[in-house]
């Protein structure tokens, strides 16, 4: 990585804690040059305004929110508990982007959906990406056999993607969030297996 890209990194990094604890438009750029002790034009070299920043930190948040839905390719469960071991890991690795540093979700699901048009769009899109994708565990389901063949399967991987949403809403404001974390996830494999499974 060369040294401009490293600047714009440390850049993002210290506007994400900055946006997450003031909002966006409570944040000015002088706050984010003062978290990292640079000089105030520093990232006019770099991004265009302030608004260039917040949407290089919700791209960040984005791919980490993509590489947790397809770490686990979809058609490598073959069985239905291959499955549920699958949908196990993309719970974990879904709620550790959501609730283990609850700034991610003020960004994504508060500030960033108010800010303009432009980004509003990007989340979605971001998120319609995210629930095609997941509808592919649906569909190799039904294609291996174990899931019943009469699922809505883009429907399903929506549904699956605003559970988890929910759920990390929920678990952020629980007093016991490793308990209210663990509870969340059985239920939501639960609810996803009984309606889902090909009874035998």
């Amino acid at each position: 990585m060369d040294k401009a890209s490293i600047k714009r990194a440390e850049i993002i990094n210290a506007a994400y804690k900055v946006f997450s604890e003031k909002g966006y438009h409570g944040a000015r750029i002088e706050d984010i040059t003062s978290e990292l002790g640079i000089a105030q034009g520093l990232p006019y070299r770099y991004f265009q305004n302030k608004l260039d920043i917040f949407n290089h930190v919700i791209d960040e948040i984005i791919k980490r929110i993509v590489v947790g839905i397809s770490e686990d390719a979809p058609d490598t469960a073959d069985t239905l508990e291959e499955y549920v071991a699958q949908m196990q890991r993309g719970l974990d690795r879904l709620f550790d982007i959501f609730t283990e540093d609850p700034l991610t979700s003020r960004l994504l699901l508060l500030e960033a959906l108010v800010i303009n048009e432009e980004t509003s769009r990007k989340i979605q899109e971001a998120l319609d990406l995210c629930g095609k994708y997941s509808s592919r565990y649906v569909k190799n389901g039904i294609e291996k056999g174990f899931l019943r063949p009469d699922l809505q399967v883009e429907e399903m991987g929506h549904a699956f993607n605003a559970v988890i949403l929910e759920a990390s809403r929920r678990i952020l404001g629980s007093e016991d969030k490793a308990k209210a974390r663990e509870s969340w996830k059985k239920a939501i494999i639960d609810l996803m297996i009984s309606g889902t499974a090909k009874h035998q």
